[in-house]
């Protein structure tokens, strides 16, 4: 299989020097194909999404394989959820279930999921209402598209949910508005930690509209699922820029960047090695980074903290310089934290366990003081 072939050509690609390559619909991935992630989340500030144009460089080396995962390509009539999306060619492994993708006029789209994706405790079939294209081939240096995505689901409410209702509820109801303008914006080198490689960089701004509803006799019909019951406001509006380094080897992304609007990288996903996994796992650092995050980010005059550890933390704030500026306990789930003494800039939020390691780390961008 091509998957294979990524470290040997690995040294190859870095002899031939920059060069315009051209992602054609043969060379994304089929069914048995397989792709092994790391997955980074305590991001150095000195890693950035780098410059757009020709003949680029981003050097990723030094993102660690923290935490890793294996993505599988697989046939959808092969999977239990597969007939719920009968038109899917290619189901995809990702965040604990399954993305169905569809193919049409050199389009690929994500047309649903299957798995727990609103973190209700619930596995449901998530047909879009309108589907997210991820790529349109040819793809090149300059092709762009502008997407609409609309998720609308209603099921029965999660034992989960319905045990930390204060109020009986029946139902929920869960959507999803994103826009989404993609930019094929760059191309180069990019180094990842197991080799160089020509790449595409596809540059995705997306607003992201979330609200689950629930249906309580109590309410009179639907209503808005309180935020603390969740862990986070809703409705939620977020803003997120994501920079993908698409290599032809695999037809896929090679390094996979989350940031917030001012291009603080949050999270990294990048191709790997199972034998680089999983860099200071229980030694100097506790990574709980899945169960941490900051909200509003960007923040004004406060945000809070949320984790989903009972644990005993302690949560440090600082500025670029390295300078702490702010610090305190968590005592619950989620913890307000009062930044209006903080200048408008870019700080850096760290959790730690009761004995000092580094559970998790992520950046805060302050506006308007």
């Amino acid at each position: 299989m091509k998957k294979l072939l990524l470290l040997g050509v690995a040294s190859l690609s870095a002899l031939t020097g920059f060069s315009q390559i051209v992602l054609e619909a043969v060379d994304f991935p089929v069914a048995g194909d397989s792709i092994y992630q790391g997955i980074d989340t305590l991001i150095p500030l000195s890693i950035t999404p780098g410059g757009a144009g020709a003949d680029q460089t981003w050097d990723f080396s030094q993102l660690r394989t923290r935490q890793g995962s294996t993505i599988h390509f697989a046939d959808p009539s092969t999977l239990s959820s597969g007939s719920s999306f009968p038109n899917a060619f290619l189901a995809v492994e990702q965040f604990g279930g399954w993305g169905f993708a569809d193919s049409s006029n050199g389009t690929v789209e994500i047309t649903g999921f299957a798995g727990d994706f609103t973190g209700l405790g619930a596995d449901m079939d998530i047909p879009f209402q309108d589907p997210q294209t991820i790529f349109v081939f040819p793809s090149t240096y300059l092709s762009s598209y502008i997407d609409t995505a609309i998720i609308d689901v209603r099921m029965e409410a999660p034992a989960a949910l319905v045990a930390q209702s204060p109020i009986p509820i029946d139902s929920i109801h869960f959507k999803r508005y994103s826009e989404i303008q993609s930019e094929i914006d760059g191309y180069g080198d990019v180094i990842t930690p197991i080799g160089t490689y020509d790449a595409l960089r596809q540059r995705n701004v997306e607003h992201n509209i979330d609200s689950i509803w629930i249906y309580a006799q109590l309410l009179g019909g639907w209503g808005l699922l309180p935020g603390q019951l969740i862990g986070f406001e809703n409705p939620r509006v977020s803003d997120v820029h994501r920079y993908n380094y698409i290599i032809k080897e695999i037809g896929y992304y090679a390094v996979s960047l989350t940031a917030n609007t001012n291009d603080s990288i949050e999270r990294a996903t990048f191709v790997s090695d199972p034998s680089l996994c999983c860099f200071g796992a229980g030694v100097e650092e506790t990574d709980i980074a899945e169960a941490f995050s900051i909200y509003p980010n960007p923040a004004s005059n406060g945000f809070s903290i949320r984790t989903d550890t009972q644990d005993k933390l302690v949560y440090a704030v600082y500025d670029v310089t390295g300078k702490q500026v702010l610090t305190g306990s968590l005592n619950s789930t989620v913890t307000f934290v009062n930044s209006a003494a903080l200048a408008s800039g870019l700080y850096v939020c760290k959790v730690f366990s009761a004995d000092g390691r580094l559970a998790g780390s992520q950046k805060i961008s302050i506006s308007g003081n």
